[in-house]
C-alpha cells in the first residue's frame, strides 16, 4: 500500500504544481491592479456668492460591456463645514432615482427593486448625469467645503457589489459673471419631427435610424449673456442628419460650431415670467443618423458638447430680449465663473433590432483580463484531468496484498 500511496502523493503534488503554475500568474495582476468597473466625477462645483441655488451633476460612466442591474449613490456633506451654511439636496423631476435621507446625508437608487426609468442605468460605455442641488442662501462671503460621494453598482441578480468613494471640494467665489453649464444625456431613442415641430420618440435607436443629441444650457451666474456658441462633436460613424442654419459643419461631417448670437440667457433669479422671451435655460437638439451597416448592440462613445457665452457689454442685472445683432457688430466671449461644467460628453447607444437577435440578448465577447483568467482556469482543469487519468491508469496495474510493500 505504501508504494501506491507514495506514487499518488507525487502525482497529487505534480498536479498542484501544474495547476498553480498555470493559475498563479493571473492572480497578482487581478489583486494588485483590478480593472475599474466605472468612474464618476462631480461638475459645477464653483458657485458665485449671492447665487442662492445651483444644480451640480454627478456623472457616472459604466466601463463594462454590460448594463448594471442596480446603481446607488450616497452624498455626505462635511457636517461641520456646511452646517447652517448650505444644504445639498437630490434633484427633482425623476432624474435622480428613488431617494431618501436628510441634509446630513442621503442616497438615491435606481434599477432593480425601484420604479425608476431604464435610462437612469448607464449603458455599456455610457454616462448618466444625476442632478444634485445645493442651496447657499445663508453664505454671504467666499467659502469652500468638502462633500463625500459613494457610488456602487451591481451587475446581474446576484452579482458582486462594486463600490467607489471620492471626496470633492465645493467652492463659493465672489465673482459677478455669467456661469453657463451644459448637460447632454446619451442618445438612446430614435426620433421623428412631428407636425408641430416637436420631437417624438419612436423607440430604441437601431442601425440606420435617426436620433437627437439634446443638450440643456443653464446660466447659473449673476450676469446675463446675449448669445451662445456651441461646439458639437459626434462619435465616430455618426453623422448630422439636418444641421440647422446656425451651424457650420466641418469637412469630416462629425463636428460643427453653432452660433446662436441672439439667444440671451439671464440669471435664474431674473427668469420670473414663463411666457416671455427672456430665459435662463434652453434645451437645443441636433438630429443625427447612425450607419445602417453597424453591428449592434454597440455604444458609440466620444461625443461632446461645449458651450461658451457671448456678450455685448450687458450689465449684470439687465434682462435683455433676444435681438439679432447688427451686421457690423460682433459678439465676444463672456467671462464664466465655472468653466468646468461648460462641456459634457455623451454616447450614442445603438440597440439590435428584435428580428436580428433571434429573441435573445446575447452578451458581448469577453475581452481583457477576464479572458486571461477564464483561459487559465480552463487549462488548469485540462491539466488536472490528464494527471488524474494517469493516476487512475497507474493504480489499475498496482497489486498490494496484506502488509506486503512490493508491487508486481
Amino acid at each position: 500500500m505504501a508504494v501506491g500511496r507514495r506514487w499518488l502523493s507525487r502525482t497529487a503534488a505534480a498536479a498542484l504544481l501544474l495547476i498553480g503554475g498555470i493559475a498563479v500568474p493571473a492572480g497578482p495582476a487581478s489583486a494588485v491592479d483590478p480593472e475599474p468597473k466605472f468612474t464618476f466625477e462631480l461638475t459645477g462645483t464653483t458657485i458665485p456668492v449671492g447665487f442662492t441655488s445651483k444644480t451640480l451633476h454627478l456623472k457616472v460612466t459604466n466601463l463594462t460591456d454590460e448594463t448594471p442591474s442596480v446603481i446607488q449613490y450616497d452624498v455626505r456633506p462635511d457636517e461641520l463645514a456646511w452646517r447652517d451654511r448650505a444644504w445639498f439636496l437630490w434633484g427633482e423631476g425623476g432624474g435622480s432615482g428613488e431617494c431618501d435621507g436628510d441634509s446630513a446625508g442621503w442616497y438615491c437608487r435606481a434599477g432593480a427593486g425601484t420604479s425608476t426609468a431604464a435610462e437612469l442605468l448607464p449603458a455599456p460605455g455610457g454616462t448618466v448625469d444625476y442632478p444634485i442641488s445645493i442651496s447657499t442662501g445663508s453664505i454671504k462671503e467666499p467659502f469652500e467645503g468638502k462633500v463625500q460621494i459613494e457610488v456602487y453598482m451591481i451587475w446581474g441578480e446576484d452579482g458582486e457589489r462594486v463600490t467607489e468613494t471620492r471626496e470633492f471640494t465645493v467652492t463659493l467665489v465672489d465673482d459677478a459673471e455669467a456661469d453657463l453649464a451644459v448637460v447632454a444625456p446619451d442618445v438612446r431613442q430614435s426620433v421623428r419631427v412631428g407636425a408641430d415641430g416637436r420631437l417624438e420618440s419612436t423607440g430604441t435607436l437601431n442601425p440606420g435610424e435617426t436620433g437627437a443629441v439634446r443638450y440643456r444650457i443653464v446660466n447659473h451666474g449673476r450676469k446675463a449673456v446675449s448669445g451662445v456658441t456651441v461646439d458639437l462633436r459626434l462619435p465616430e460613424g455618426v453623422t448630422f442628419t439636418r444641421p440647422p442654419q446656425e451651424c457650420a459643419v466641418d469637412d469630416d461631417g462629425r463636428s460643427a460650431v453653432c452660433t446662436y448670437d441672439s439667444l440671451a440667457l439671464v440669471p435664474v433669479g431674473e427668469d420670473t415670467e414663463p411666457n416671455d422671451d427672456v430665459h435662463s435655460a434652453v434645451e437645443l437638439y441636433n438630429l443625427v443618423t447612425v450607419p445602417a451597416d453597424i453591428e449592434a448592440p454597440v455604444t458609440l462613445a466620444g461625443g461632446s458638447v461645449q458651450v461658451e457665452g457671448l456678450t455685448e457689454g450687458i450689465s449684470a442685472r439687465s434682462a435683455p430680449k433676444p435681438a439679432v445683432l447688427p451686421a457690423n457688430a460682433v459678439a465676444v466671449p463672456a467671462a464664466d465663473v465655472d468653466a468646468s461644467d461648460n462641456q459634457d460628453g455623451y454616447a450614442v447607444v445603438v440597440a439590435a433590432k428584435k428580428d436580428d437577435d433571434n429573441g435573445g440578448g446575447g452578451g458581448l465577447p469577453v475581452t481583457g483580463p477576464q479572458a486571461g483568467l477564464i483561459a487559465g482556469a480552463g487549462l488548469a482543469m485540462v491539466a488536472a484531468g490528464i494527471v488524474l487519468l494517469l493516476a487512475r491508469r497507474r493504480r489499475s496495474v498496482a497489486f498490494v496484498s496484506g502488509d506486503d510493500t512490493t508491487a508486481s
